[in-house]
């Protein structure tokens, strides 16, 4: 006899949407699977391919790319201790510039590690993941700090970009702005204005006039008499000195140096998100375009004035540890950056250097040119050893998906535990449904390794709405 089928009278309802907690991870090595190397190969490009040193023999370009066929699924690879991977060819363009002969060849450049459904990778047949990194935004941030002589408040400002010099700018207790590049010795600010075009005294002191308004303290003109030098040229090789003392300082070494330091995209990159705060922060209204990612006059002179206003007692500074300040490196970017990016940069080098030794009489092909060692070396040595790239916990489904969910302040580009303060250990009120305010280990690396909540938790948020009521009474809802 059949037993009667089940009868449920209750309604089921669905409160929460489905979530993909390991979407940190696939989204972001998808990403630069689709854009960044592409991105990184256009970087390459960007001044018109390779050239030889001399430029007039040989230049190299690449075009298209694309990825392989993996030779393993993940659980062969695992089973038989290899990697799980896939071969990347591109197609690389050979001019030689004394005969305008092309030759067009596709070339291996690397066995890329492929991300499993998991989100993990499998490298030597082990799981692995990689930590996303928790680090300073790039962009530009005021701070204060009470001078112990006199007491007064004494303003800084740190221009930071994702990849460059670092240009910090400071009053003096004797009310003289300051600039240090690359924490070398620190020159008067006006001396860097001068090299950058304001030369004159007359055009300094006109362009700050609308903010060095303190009748007591005039900090342009307290600078400029400190200021030794009086023309652009002198201020270049005033930098020049300060920056690389004991190298015969030269016109034209200096204007290089200056041009490299700031306004070079090969060098210096604010990137997206450095040049959006800048605007935001200084009010500016300079295009976020790839054209932008380097400094502008306007920055630098925006960033001076706004100085000179926090010093007369106008604006605010900016809380280094709230998370509006900070940003999350994922594992796509992370590859890109440390791994892809640094490896061309070494293939770019091995290229340029066997095209100066080729004669233009000689057949020369894009393969004979192109070592993928470099290449597949940087990439590897990340995966393998980088501090950020870690064994897979396997304890159970839980700790996996926590692993791939880990943030870190640590690893290239981070800090390290011996410099870590106790600001950036403790916790901020910007973490409250953003970063799990307990989780992080105890020890050393307490308040540096730290985890992304559930998506769970964070749609659950508690928070609550203040409303003030004509009878003065606050009630909350």
């Amino acid at each position: 006899m059949s037993k009667p089928a089940r009868q449920n009278w209750g309604s089921v309802e669905n409160v929460l949407p489905e979530v993909d907690l390991i979407q940190v991870q696939t989204e972001s090595y998808q990403d630069f699977l689709d854009n960044g190397v592409q991105e990184a190969f256009a970087e390459i490009n960007e001044n018109g391919g390779i050239l030889d040193f001399t430029g007039k023999n040989w230049k190299l370009e690449f075009g298209n790319h694309f990825l392989g066929t993996p030779k393993l699924t993940p659980e062969e690879a695992r089973r038989k201790g290899l990697t799980y991977d896939a071969p990347l060819r591109t197609e690389v363009k050979l001019t030689n510039l004394r005969t305008e002969e092309t030759n067009v060849q596709e070339v291996f450049m690397a066995d890329l590690p492929l991300m499993t459904e998991t989100g993990t990778f499998v490298i030597n047949g082990v799981d692995r993941c990689v930590v996303n990194q928790l680090v300073r935004s790039p962009g530009i941030f005021f701070s204060g700090e009470s001078d112990p002589r006199t007491g007064r408040m004494l303003y800084r400002a740190e221009l930071r970009p994702m990849r460059g010099s670092w240009l910090e700018v400071a009053t003096s207790r004797r009310d003289i702005l300051t600039v240090k590049i690359d924490r070398h010795r620190k020159v008067p600010a006006t001396v860097l204005l001068r090299a950058l075009g304001y030369a004159s005294d007359e055009e300094l002191l006109e362009m700050f006039k609308d903010v060095d308004i303190n009748e007591d303290v005039h900090y342009i003109a307290n600078t400029i008499e400190k200021d030794p030098t009086k023309s652009q040229n002198e201020a270049l090789i005033e930098l020049y000195e300060k920056i690389r003392p004991g190298e015969p300082a030269v016109l034209e070494s200096a204007e290089e140096l200056l041009k490299d330091l700031f306004f070079n995209p090969r060098r210096y990159d604010l990137s997206k998100v450095g040049r959006y705060k800048v605007n935001r922060r200084l009010d500016l209204n300079v295009p976020n375009t790839k054209e932008n990612s380097v400094l502008t006059k306007e920055d630098i002179v925006a960033a001076f004035k706004y100085l000179i206003k926090l010093q007369n007692g106008v604006g605010k500074v900016d809380d280094i540890d709230h998370l509006s300040n900070r940003r999350v490196r994922r594992v796509g970017e992370l590859v890109q950056t440390v791994a892809f990016r640094v490896g061309l940069l070494r293939l770019e080098r091995s290229i340029r250097e066997k095209m100066s030794l080729a004669k233009t009489t000689e057949e020369l092909s894009p393969a004979s040119l192109i070592n993928a060692r470099p290449l597949i070396a940087t990439v590897s040595e990340f995966f393998r050893r980088n501090r950020l790239s870690a064994i897979l916990d396997q304890t159970n489904p839980l700790s996996e998906v926590d692993n791939l969910r880990r943030l870190s302040v640590m690893g290239t580009g981070g800090v390290t535990r011996e410099r870590a303060s106790f600001s950036m250990r403790d916790i901020n009120a910007s973490q409250y449904s953003r970063i799990d305010p307990v989780r992080s280990p105890e020890g050393p690396n307490i308040g540096l390794v730290t985890y992304l909540p559930s998506m769970l938790a964070s749609m659950s948020t508690v928070s609550w709405k203040l409303r003030i009521e004509k009878s003065s009474r606050t009630t909350a809802r």
